[in-house]
């Protein structure tokens, strides 16, 4: 009747002893902490996980009617899972089940005939599209157990993009060759990522009455609104609209049905002449929870690129800039009982080009208590934002005014004119310019929350300035090892791009001056 998982519970993981748990206990053991690890799931597939688990258990508990979540009574949990499949429950929750009958995110289908495709492992079937096999190899998991083919129907279910005709995506993301992001906020001495999975669910039961009115505005049907999309028979052809979706829906993007075939489980694949959601207008704005929006000229869901979550797009999901503000989803926001405790922000994205996978990008950012706060805080998070955005912008200038000269000078041997637009520039600086902004990467917000306790906005301008600086004084000084020695014009070359980057850093950055220091208003601009 229910799947089974297998997990590292709490009580052994000191001996690493693997548990096999059908889905109500396996809730009753998340809801009270007791989860350490899935041994199966692999690293793209965890944030999709946990959202689904949440999603099935919130949408359970609100419709038999609890104020909370059972906790480890796996009778309880049973009792919400029938209450989503009142006339499936004895297949919705299975791997294989007869063809008319629905299967685990496996819609109805009668008529096989259209399912001639045939995916023979897991990881094949998952998202993942990699060049030549070199990020991870496909087609390994030839000897799969129940949970590894459950974490790939999830994974592809639930974060699958567009892959070509008749090979739609999900609608919780902008475009097909978008992203789906998943920013989870947890408390920082929690001890393992699965213990988020009730912080997630307590936040959303909680904030159920404002959800419910935000969900309504948005057209979503939060009485009678399909829950899990894959109950339904799905034709390939036929669409629901928004109208007539339960908010926190579960979706299913491709025909799959899984089936016994020469004595192994195969997956078998059929395609569709349309989406299953018409959302395209809604551009990925589904109030999804893990999600964040971007409102600037148009609302849009945040698509992640291959340059994942650098500090300037950590800085804009926070804060906001001058162009856009991110508004986001409720569990990416401080509870009211967390925002005077550490937290930690935990972001995840898979990357998607046409045709392919950018990578599968993470970040965490440590909060402390007044940031926290300050979130949620209109005036502090305003003084944040400032604050945040300034650097961002000097850490740009630093790199752009200051190192890319110095090192122009020093590649091209200290001429008395260096040719600042020479084509050659852009590929002799950009790996000793990627090492200066994954330094800054690393030193951003630990720095920014160093700094909020100086007393002025001099004292924090001029902490930022020096760690810029030593962070550029420290990248030359790399560049300058991997220059050739034997160079006749070495000394001569250090000597000026030494100089160049000395007085083009204390011309950007004011605070690196004292009263006796000499201005460089004269240096030229060389960016």
């Amino acid at each position: 009747m229910y799947l089974n998982i297998r997990v590292v519970l709490a009580e052994d993981s000191s001996d690493g002893i693997t548990s096999l748990l059908p889905l109500p206990e396996l809730l009753g053991k998340l809801s009270v902490a007791r989860v350490v690890s899935f041994p199966a799931l692999r690293a793209h597939q965890a944030p999709a996980w946990r959202a689904f688990l949440v999603q099935v258990a919130v949408m359970g508990i609100e419709t038999i009617g609890l104020d909370e979540a059972p906790g480890d009574d796996p009778a309880a949990w049973g009792q919400v899972l029938r209450a989503l499949t009142p006339d499936s429950a004895d297949t919705a929750w299975s791997l294989i089940a007869p063809p008319d009958k629905p299967a685990f995110l496996q819609p109805p289908a009668p008529d096989m005939k259209e399912y001639t495709g045939r995916i023979s492992t897991p990881d094949a079937l998952d998202v993942l599209v990699t060049s030549k096999n070199h990020d991870a190899k496909v087609e390994r998991q030839s000897e799969a157990d129940q949970d590894d083919w459950a974490f790939a129907l999830v994974s592809l279910q639930t974060q699958e993009g567009f892959m070509g005709a008749g090979n739609f995506g999900i609608s919780r993301m902008n475009g097909g060759f978008g992203s789906r992001p998943y920013l989870m906020m947890r408390a920082a001495d929690s001890l393992s990522f699965w213990d988020g999975f009730r912080r997630d669910v307590d936040a959303l039961l909680a904030a159920r009455q404002s959800r419910f009115v935000q969900a309504e505005r948005r057209g979503f049907d939060v009485t009678d609104g399909v829950k899990l999309l894959w109950l339904k028979p799905w034709d390939g052809r036929q669409q629901l609209s928004v109208d007539e979706l339960n908010p926190l829906f579960v979706e299913i993007c491709r025909r799959v049905r899984l089936i016994h075939e020469n004595g192994r489980i195969v997956a078998a694949t059929a395609s569709s002449a349309k989406a299953r959601i018409a959302a395209k207008d809604f551009k990925g704005d589904l109030n999804d929870p893990w999600g964040a929006v971007e409102s600037g000229d148009e609302q849009k869901l945040l698509s992640i690129t291959s340059d994942g979550f650098n500090y300037k797009r950590m800085v804009q999901i926070l804060f906001g800039d001058a162009s856009r503000k991110y508004r986001r989803g409720l569990l990416a926001e401080p509870a009211k009982a967390e925002k005077k405790q550490d937290l930690l922000l935990e972001c995840f994205a898979l990357a998607r080009g046409q045709g392919k996978t950018e990578g599968f990008h993470t970040r965490s950012v440590s909060l402390p208590r007044r940031a926290a706060w300050g979130l949620s805080d209109g005036t502090e998070a305003e003084a944040l934002a400032r604050l945040a955005n300034e650097r961002v912008e000097v850490s740009g200038t630093v790199a752009s005014k200051a190192l890319r000269p110095a090192l122009i000078v020093l590649t091209q041997k200290g001429p008395e004119e260096p040719a600042w637009k020479k084509p050659a520039n852009e590929p002799m600086t950009r790996d000793a310019l990627a090492r200066f902004n994954a330094a800054v990467d690393e030193t951003f917000f630990p720095a920014l929350w160093r700094d909020l306790d100086l007393g002025t906005d001099e004292a924090r301008e001029k902490a930022w300035a020096n760690d810029l600086a030593a962070i550029a004084r420290q990248t030359f000084v790399e560049a300058l090892d991997a220059a050739p020695r034997s160079e006749v014009r070495r000394i001569i070359a250090e000597a000026r791009a030494r100089n160049m980057l000395e007085s083009s850093l204390y011309k950007h950055l004011p605070s690196l001056r004292n009263t006796k220091a000499m201005e460089a208003d004269n240096v030229t601009d060389a960016a």
